[in-house]
Order: C-alpha cells, then sequence, then structure tokens
C-alpha cells in the first residue's frame, strides 16, 4: 500500500501524514490534523501571526509576518530566534515585555494600538493582540500573538479629528460674528440716531417763530455736519460691502504722498482742535508713485480720525512721510490710550471694537481700520501697530513705490 503523504506549510515549513497501524490513537491523528490545517492558514493569511514559546523565540511565523517585518527570509530561518534578531532594541524590548506579563499573569492584550516603531516611520500604526499558548492541559507554553497595519484607518480618524476641531473653530468663529454683527447693529443705529435726531431738532427750531432773529448760520453749520456723518457712515457702509463682494477698484495714477498727507492733515485738523489735539506733520521727499490718491487720502483720514478718537484732550498727534527702500512710508503716531496686546491680531477685523472702546464709550461703528486694512491690501502693501496701552500707539503703513502708468491728459486731484 502506498504511503499517502498530506502536506500544510507550517509557517513555511512542511508537515507530513502518513497512514499509521491501526491501532494509532485518534487524538493523535486529530493533532497533527490540526497541525496541518495550521500551516496552510498560516501560509496563506495576509494576517501578521507569530508563535513563541516561554523564552519569546519564534515557532512559527506566518507569511504575513514575513513580507511586513523580514522579507526575503524563511520561516526556517526564523525559527529559534527572537526579536532582538529582527528588530530594533526599543521594539524588541516592548515586545519582550508584553509576552514576560502575558506569560505570568496569563492575561492577553488584546486590541493595542501602537506605532510600527521598527520601520522608522512616524505615520505607521498597528493593532495587535497578544494571548497565552497553552497546551491541551491548560498550562503556558510560550505566547502567539496577531497584527494587522491600521495606518489607513489611524489616518482617517485623525483626518476627523482635525475636521472636528477645524469644525468647532469655524462654529466658534460663526458666534463670535454673530455677536459683533449684533453688535455692529446696535452701534449703526446708535451711530444714525444722533445726528438725524440733532438734525431734525435744529430743522424745528428753524421753524420755531420764537427763533426768528438766533444765528440761522449756526443751525445751518450743525446739521450740516451732521449731514456729513451720516453720509461718512452711509460711505463705509457702501466700501465694505464692495469689499466683501470683491468690487473694490483701485484707479492708480501717479500720486504725490506728501501733498495728500498736507491736505488731509489740515482737512482733519479741526476734529483734532476740537479736543484740544495738537496735529503735526513731518514729510521727507518721496518719489511720486503709482497709487490711488483717493483711497490713499482715505486710508489716512481713518487714521488720524482713529487716532482723535483714543486720545484725550490735550494729545498730541504726529503724522510723518518718508520712505524705506522701495517703498513709501506713512505712519500715524499719537498719546492715547493704546491698542492692548490681546486685541492687537484683530484690530482690522469687521465689526471689531477693542475692549478699551467699549468701556469708554467711545463712538465707533468698527469699521475704519476694516476698510483701512483693505485699501493698503489692495495697493500691496502692509499696516501694522505698535505701542503700549496707555501709552499711546503707532500705526505704520508700507505702500509699494510702483511706477507710475503712461496716461495722458492732465491727473485729477485727490478728494
Amino acid at each position: 500500500m502506498p504511503t499517502l503523504i498530506i502536506r500544510g506549510r507550517l509557517g513555511g515549513a512542511v508537515a507530513t501524514m502518513s497512514p499509521q497501524p491501526p491501532g494509532r490513537p485518534e487524538a493523535e491523528k486529530l493533532r497533527e490534523l490540526k497541525l496541518i490545517c495550521m500551516g496552510n492558514l498560516l501560509s496563506t493569511t495576509e494576517e501578521r501571526v507569530y508563535f513563541k514559546d516561554l523564552m519569546s523565540r519564534f515557532l512559527f511565523v506566518s507569511e504575513g509576518w514575513i513580507e511586513a517585518y523580514a522579507p526575503g527570509r524563511t520561516a526556517a530561518e526564523l525559527a529559534g530566534k527572537t526579536d532582538f534578531d529582527i528588530f530594533s532594541g526599543q521594539h524588541a524590548a516592548a515586545a519582550f515585555a508584553d509576552e514576560r506579563r502575558i506569560i505570568r499573569t496569563g492575561e492577553p492584550i488584546s486590541g493595542q494600538l501602537e506605532r510600527e516603531t521598527y520601520s522608522g516611520r512616524d505615520d505607521a500604526w498597528v493593532s495587535t493582540t497578544k494571548m497565552p499558548l497553552v497546551d491541551d492541559d491548560g498550562q503556558i507554553i510560550g505566547t502567539f500573538g496577531i497584527s494587522r497595519d491600521v495606518t489607513g484607518q489611524v489616518r482617517a480618524e485623525q483626518r476627523l479629528a482635525q475636521q472636528a476641531l477645524e469644525l468647532t473653530a469655524q462654529n466658534e468663529q460663526l458666534r463670535e460674528l454673530d455677536r459683533l454683527k449684533d453688535e455692529f447693529i446696535g452701534l449703526v443705529s446708535h451711530e444714525l440716531r444722533t445726528p438725524l435726531t440733532s438734525i431734525i431738532g435744529y430743522i424745528g427750531l428753524l421753524r420755531d417763530e420764537r427763533s426768528q432773529g438766533m444765528n440761522v448760520d449756526h443751525f445751518a453749520e450743525v446739521i450740516e455736519r451732521n449731514a456729513q456723518r451720516l453720509l461718512r457712515l452711509v460711505g463705509d457702509l457702501l466700501f465694505l460691502s464692495r469689499i466683501q463682494t470683491g468690487k473694490l477698484a483701485m484707479e492708480l495714477r501717479g500720486t504725490d504722498l506728501a501733498a495728500i498727507a498736507a491736505q488731509t492733515a489740515e482737512e482733519m485738523r479741526p476734529e483734532a482742535e476740537q479736543k484740544n489735539i495738537s496735529l503735526a506733520l513731518s514729510s521727507a521727499d518721496v518719489p511720486r508713485f503709482a497709487a490711488d490718491p483717493t483711497r490713499v487720502a482715505q486710508l489716512l483720514a481713518n487714521l488720524i480720525s482713529n487716532a482723535v478718537k483714543f486720545t484725550p484732550a490735550g494729545g498730541r498727534i504726529e503724522i510723518s512721510v518718508g520712505v524705506d527702500g522701495n517703498q513709501a512710508v506713512l505712519a500715524v503716531t499719537d498719546t492715547g490710550v493704546g491698542v492692548p496686546q490681546a486685541d492687537r491680531d484683530r484690530i482690522f477685523e469687521r465689526f471689531f471694537r477693542s475692549a478699551v472702546a467699549s468701556q469708554q464709550a467711545i463712538p465707533g461703528t468698527g469699521l475704519g481700520l476694516t476698510i483701512t486694512k483693505a485699501i493698503v491690501d489692495a495697493h500691496h502693501g502692509a499696516i501694522a501697530v505698535t505701542g503700549r496701552e496707555g501709552r499711546g500707539s503707532t500705526f505704520t503703513v508700507h505702500l509699494p513705490l510702483l511706477p507710475v502708468p503712461a496716461t495722458p491728459g492732465p491727473e485729477p486731484a485727490p478728494a
């Protein structure tokens, strides 16, 4: 009778089972069949499976384990070796400590997520289960384990966590924006109501017969001043709308920064003198460059007006114009309350008003600096604020000295 050979790969090794004499115990046959089944499983599975003895020496390893950790080697080569013969000291020591604990306590380690330290990659992760290997009598004779690469899953979870954090931050920003918008509506309502109330009151005086013979010119002056205040507010709102819709257009032409600074300073001087604030201008020679003179005058007026608001009576505001390399430099320095360090990152945000402005009830809509920065950005420039709280502040604008475009005809004067 020929010999029957059943082949099964035990992690690369070959097991055979031949017909035995009729008296062979069935338990022995079953045990050998189990070994063959296990060998076939280990030779085909992509999972990283290993078996070790009590000394943490490899007994069997799966083809998936070899491919992941010891490519080019065979199961026969690895039999009898330990992790210290294959991996780095850190990886081997961690695995050895786990196996000692399992053998000592009999407790498994299930679904442990750990970095794949042996590869040297920071972004490789595996999920590992390690258990005691027991014989038919329940005695621990070693350990076995299975691990799988879960790097893709961990990365996906990390992306989801990052997206959740970003969504939370966006929600916070939306809530803050909603709060600022409510505050802005209240401020605008106040800014509209005050001049309108004054205009209506003085119109009533003009119509009152008892006011005949009074200083009508003064009434007209107050009405005009409040009407101009309303006009500026409406202009700011329209400007903000253009910024948000991307329709802010710059008309670049030859610009004399020193002349604009001198004219704007004179226009803003009455506002400063009402609070007994001195306004000084120092100007160096700045070559003409391509810019929108109307918008440059607007940003300077906003900076001066802002300085007047936050400078106590009797203070001082200094305007300086100069050149730094290939950039024109415009600076407005005041002796006012200064900008708190915590507010400097947000001071150019729309609707934002500093804690000082709220505490001291300084009027404003929180749009002036937003518009100023939009104008600076449209010129590809930069704006920054320095100073100390309670010691005043300096707003510095840098504008590139772009060449003047060749356009025929006279240049319109800046508004």
